[in-house]
C-alpha cells in the first residue's frame, strides 16, 4: 500500500484525521523490522512537547502497514490503540520529523 492511500483507508474505517495528524511519509522494511518516517506539516507548533502528539500518532499508523493490514485495524475492523509501552527512547525535543523502527514482540510490536 502506498502511504498516500493510508488516510483514505482509515477514513473508510471511520477514523478521519485532520492535516496535522496525517504525517506518515514513508515506510520500508529491512528483514522483519519496519521503519517509517513521519513529519509535521509546515507551521505546526512543537513547543512544549517531548514528542508532538501528532508525530507519535503518525508513527503508529505504520504499525498496521507493518502487519500488512490497514493501519490501526484489528480483527473486526475496529481501531486498536496501544496501552503499554516499552523500549521507547527520546533523543531530542522539538522534532518536526521522526524516523521510527517497529519490531514485532510476541503479540505486539
Amino acid at each position: 500500500m502506498k502511504t498516500a492511500d493510508v488516510y483514505d483507508r482509515l477514513a473508510d474505517q471511520g477514523l478521519s484525521y485532520g492535516p496535522l495528524f496525517q504525517g506518515l511519509r514513508s515506510v520500508w522494511r529491512q528483514g522483519d523490522d519496519v521503519y517509517a518516517e513521519v513529519a509535521l506539516p509546515e507551521g505546526a507548533d512543537v513547543d512544549g512537547f517531548g514528542v508532538h502528539p501528532a508525530l507519535l500518532d503518525s508513527a503508529l499508523h505504520a504499525v498496521g502497514l507493518a502487519a500488512g493490514v490497514a493501519p490501526e485495524a484489528v480483527e473486526g475492523g475496529s481501531p486498536g490503540l496501544p496501552f503499554a509501552w516499552s523500549g521507547v527512547s527520546l533523543s531530542a525535543v522539538g522534532a518536526r520529523v521522526l524516523r521510527v523502527r517497529i519490531v514485532r514482540s510476541g503479540s505486539g510490536v
